[in-house]
């Protein structure tokens, strides 16, 4: 599997708008390169896969709730968008 985008470290702003453009990348090549339940990273429990890349977030300076927040939210925006697609 190829690598995946580096997550970009904060610029002091921990917002979760800044955490979900520094992450997006990184879970698009996730979701594409991996069979992973986006579903599933969408609800509570969050996939160890999912985990992994907050966990990678928080390396650089993100803070793990934000990272996990950032990817749930980006889990919601690509199910809205399959679903719409799919209409």
């Amino acid at each position: 599997m190829p690598p995946m985008q580096s997550i970009p470290r904060p610029d002091g702003n921990l917002t979760l708008e800044n955490a979900v453009e520094a992450v997006r990348p990184s879970f698009d090549d996730l979701v594409s390169l991996a069979d992973v339940s986006v579903e599933a990273a969408a609800g509570p429990e969050m996939p160890e896969t999912f985990m992994a890349l907050a966990r990678r977030a928080e390396s650089v300076g993100w803070t793990l709730d934000i990272a996990e927040d950032a990817i749930r939210q980006l889990a919601h925006e690509y199910l809205g968008a399959r679903g719409a697609f799919a209409d």
